[in-house]
This record gives C-alpha cells, structure tokens and sequence, in this order.
C-alpha cells in the first residue's frame, strides 16, 4: 500500500472532473448477469440528486443507493460526487432492485439502481468513477464482491475521492481516534484473540492502544465462518477491513467488511 501522500486538488471546476471522470467510458453494462438476480420492486423517473448517493424520485421518496457511501456533505468530494450521480441519473428513468432491507434508519429506500434506458448500474459506474466508496450493512450486501473490485480499480487508478488523502486507505497506525464515518485500513494481524463475551478481536499493530484493531461480535462469528473466515486463523494474515471506527477499533458485524489479502 502506498505511503500516506499530500492532498494536491485537481485544478479543474466539479463540472468538468465530472465529465472527464465519465469520458472513462464508466456507463457499461458489465455485471448485468449479477443485477438480473436481484427483485425488480418497480422503476420511477429520478426527479433531483440530493447527493453523491442518493437520489429523489417523482413521488418524492428519497432513494438511498445500496451498498455504496458517497462523502457527507461538506466534506472533500461531495460536490463532484453528487454532480457525477446527477449525470448518471437526473431525469432518467431507473429500476429500483432489492436484496435485503428495503429501508435504512432514515425511512429511505434501499435499493441498487439501474438506469432502464442504458442499463447503467448507477452503483458500479460511481465506483469506477471514484465517487464513492463501498459500504454494506448486515441486512444489506448484496454484489458486495463486485463491488469491492469495480472500487479497487478507481483505487489503483488514483480517480476521482481516492486522489485526495483524506479517502486513503490507512496504515494501522495512521487511524485518528477522532476519525468519523467510513474508514478502511490495511494491515497485519498482530494478534487474534477471544473478547470475555466470547467475540474476537483482532490486533493490527503491536499495541491496541495506538493503532488499529477489529472486533467481530460473537453473534456475527458464524457468518464470517460460513464465508470461509476462520478470524483466530488470520494473525499474521494481510488484511483490508472497513467501517465506523470508535475510537482505534473497527465493528465487523459481516464478513463482507473484510478483504484477505496477498502478501
């Protein structure tokens, strides 16, 4: 992984870093076979986009795209996510599919979106396109893995959030205790261990205290093992985990949220 690197801001208006970033050629219809496996619930004209990932649709009803997280507003790459969704979608009509919860805790829906005219999924095109990054929830993970990998191709190609340092992937000891929202962090395991509740946890760096670490609660245990994760065969496995930090530790609560690495 690359050290950390000096935010240096395109020189260039939103607009156009949007138009360049869809010059790509990002509107495919690559993963078409995954999508179709997913219920269609209905489609619906996207009125406005009120954000890098969610859109507002012709009866009023706020979509939230599943599986990926846009920054918050206010933040680096908020204006330029948004204005890349909004030419993706705005106008457009979209389906609407569905794996999993269809609301979040904001009584939004939840779905993945795909654009009927192009058969553009707006999740995939805004990961190739580097605006947003992968977030997936325990009732909510479906193409987890294709999303995973359509993000670590804009990753490696530097596009779009990931040219800014404030959306790197951290070193173990480069995690903030004030970080807030999304953070990935790659590392080794240090140490695997048992939490008293019968949880694990697992220690990317020789001291817990000041670099990062993972807690996989006892109750999600099961469901990293049936994914092939045995988490106390991991120390001194490479590892990619993401989520909410508290503090030094990230929450796993599925197994999605892991990526075993080479090396």
């Amino acid at each position: 992984m690359a050290a950390s690197r000096s935010r240096k801001p395109a020189l260039m208006s939103r607009r156009a870093l949007a138009g360049a970033m869809l010059a790509l050629g990002l509107p495919g219809c690559g993963d078409q076979v995954a999508l179709d496996g997913l219920s269609v619930a209905r489609r619906a004209q996207v009125a406005s986009v009120i954000s890098g990932d969610t859109l507002e649709i012709d009866n009023g009803e706020r979509v939230r795209l599943a599986g990926v997280e846009a920054p918050r507003r206010g933040d680096p790459y908020a204006d330029e996510a948004a204005d890349v969704l909004a030419r993706l979608a705005e106008g457009r009509q979209v389906e609407l599919l569905f794996s999993g919860a269809h609301t979040d805790p904001f009584g939004r829906t939840t779905a993945q979106a795909r654009v009927v005219e192009s058969r553009t999924w707006l999740e995939g095109a805004l990961l190739d396109a580097g605006a947003v990054r992968v977030r997936t929830y325990p009732e909510n993970r479906a193409l987890a893995k294709v999303m995973l990998a359509r993000e670590a191709k804009a990753r490696a190609a530097r596009r779009g959030l990931w040219a800014l340092d404030d959306y790197r992937v951290r070193l173990p000891e480069e995690l903030n205790g004030g970080d807030r929202g999304l953070v990935i962090v790659e590392g080794r395991v240090e140490h695997a261990g048992r939490l008293t509740d019968g949880g694990v946890y697992l220690d990317l760096g020789q001291d817990w205290r000041s670099s990062a670490s993972a807690e996989i609660p006892k109750g999600a245990l099961r469901e990293f093992r049936s994914a092939g994760i045995n988490p106390m065969d991991l120390q001194g496995r490479l590892i990619r985990i993401r989520g909410a930090a508290r503090g030094m530790r990230l929450t796993l609560d599925h197994p999605e949220q892991m990526e075993r690495l080479k090396g």
